[in-house]
């Protein structure tokens, strides 16, 4: 099941947390494996319900991954949104291609009420930092805009909407979760920081396997292993 049979990036000089093939790798966080990505909480979740979608392979950027890594996240994508949407709340996702060696895209699950301030609160965050955000098309492509090995920001919204940035001069680091935790969207300010955040494992562990059995109808994985 943990196979890879695309393209290798450069592979990192030393170990990457993020590989599963890494002995050191958190496993217990991990939700759902895929055949090229697989879905974990990370430490210092946002929320309880929030997820990463993981090359299995060692990929810097979803600009950088073969085409089944990039479809495989949008079905992990496809089937989250699903699971948000059963308890009535939209999913965010975003990736910062910035001081990063290992392709990580976040999910987080958000009250439907809340959609109609995210545009507004990434925009503002994004002036007040110093950089723009612009909004690209649904039928433009990340490989479209920005080569391969260079950093960037993505956000993609409920409605389908991106708003990106190859800006990354002073970027900061924890953008993406400073916008969601603002007080319009999900009000944990204290969260931004994931490092301030850290559960202990035994709750981890208690989060990762309530996830697991909320997404069991929506895991198309399942249905590979059946095959």
């Amino acid at each position: 099941m943990f196979h890879y049979d695309g393209p290798r990036n450069k592979q990192p000089q030393a170990p990457c947390w993020f590989c599963l093939s890494n002995v050191d790798a958190e496993k217990h966080l991990v939700v759902s494996v895929g055949n090229s990505c697989y879905a974990a909480m990370p430490k210092g979740p946002l929320t309880n319900e929030h997820v990463m979608i993981l090359s299995i392979g060692h990929i810097q950027s979803q600009v950088s991954a073969p085409v089944a890594v990039r479809d495989e996240i949008e079905k992990f994508k496809s089937a989250f949104t699903l699971m948000a949407n059963k308890t009535g709340k939209a999913l965010v996702t975003f990736e910062r291609n910035f001081r990063t060696q290992h392709l990580q895209v976040q999910m987080v699950a958000i009250d439907k009420a809340s959609t109609r301030a995210l545009k507004g609160a990434f925009m503002n965050s994004a002036a007040l930092a110093g950089f723009e955000l612009v909004t690209i098309g649904h039928d433009e492509h990340l490989s479209d805009l920005v080569n391969e090995g260079c950093p960037y920001f993505v956000a993609e919204l409920p409605d389908g909407s991106k708003l990106f940035t190859r800006s990354m001069k002073g970027f900061p680091l924890q953008f993406g979760r400073e916008v969601l935790a603002s007080a319009p969207i999900l009000d944990c300010e204290e969260k931004i920081d994931w490092k301030k955040c850290v559960l202990e494992k035994e709750k981890e562990i208690e989060l990762v396997n309530k996830l697991k059995e909320a997404f069991k109808p929506f895991d198309f994985t399942a249905e590979d292993d059946s095959d």
